[in-house]
């Protein structure tokens, strides 16, 4: 399995390396809210998109794929995050079949995309874009599991840049965490040496944020949490910035 690791790995950074700025993404698509305080753009396409089109082992046409590349690669020269998730390596006998499905996606968008532009997968921790998820109000058993991750793809290749997803909502019940549980998650994330930066992912799926939930997500206090921070990183008010990489991408 390692082995496949480190072959979709060195596929998915072609002309990438570590990353000298510091990038928080927002990747949110709550009604009527946006992060903003130059937060950076990011392209994605959402696991609804990808797993039908891949569930069972199946790989959809090229044009297809193109197509659907194309349309969700908003921001070009910006990032592109798969949401594949019906193709995770779990178990040994669909390995070489997942890999192949991966290694077609990829490559088929990086022909319609800018040269150079980055392509990454959700949730597999060795192409940039790991889960940091938060699952109970435990910090240090978020932080074990953030640094496991960590762990994991420097060993594969210590030169990537990571960029773990985060969520201002459980991932098991979808309230909304503490806002001090929110911000402590935030300054860990900056203050750790091993990440590029992160990206914030919220109200894509109404599985997980349904109308109610809609309505009031930019009311709840994580956003103005979100802001300050950012705020303060990026130093947009008082000039005295804590890291580089405010809203244009680049490494």
């Amino acid at each position: 399995m390692s082995f496949i690791l480190k072959v979709l790995s060195a596929a998915a950074v072609v002309g990438a390396a570590r990353a000298s700025n510091f990038h928080v993404f927002d990747n949110t698509a709550y009604t009527n809210t946006s992060i903003g305080y130059q937060s950076t753009n990011i392209n994605w396409i959402p696991a609804y998109v990808c797993n039908p089109l891949t569930k069972g082992g199946f790989l959809p046409s090229v044009t297809e794929w193109k197509n659907i590349v194309l349309e969700w690669n908003v921001y070009p020269g910006y990032p592109l995050v798969l949401d594949c998730e019906d193709i995770y390596f779990t178990n040994e006998s669909t390995a070489d079949l997942y890999l192949e499905i991966l290694s077609s996606l990829q490559t088929w968008a990086a022909e319609v995309i800018p040269p150079g532009q980055i392509i990454g997968w959700y949730g597999l921790s060795h192409a940039f874009f790991p889960s940091a998820y938060t699952f109970s109000s435990s910090i240090s058993t978020w932080n074990n599991s953030l640094n496991s991750v960590i762990n994991t793809i420097t060993a594969i290749n210590d030169t990537l840049p990571i960029w773990p997803y985060t969520w201002p909502q459980y991932h098991n019940n979808y309230s909304f965490i503490p806002v001090e549980l929110w911000e402590t998650e935030l300054e860990i994330l900056s203050s750790n040496s091993h990440l590029d930066g992160f990206v914030i992912w919220g109200g894509k799926n109404y599985a997980v944020c349904n109308d109610s939930c809609q309505a009031t997500a930019g009311q709840q206090p994580w956003l103005n949490a979100t802001r300050s921070y950012l705020s303060n990183l990026y130093g947009i008010y008082n000039g005295k910035l804590q890291k580089t990489g405010a809203q244009i991408f680049s490494l």
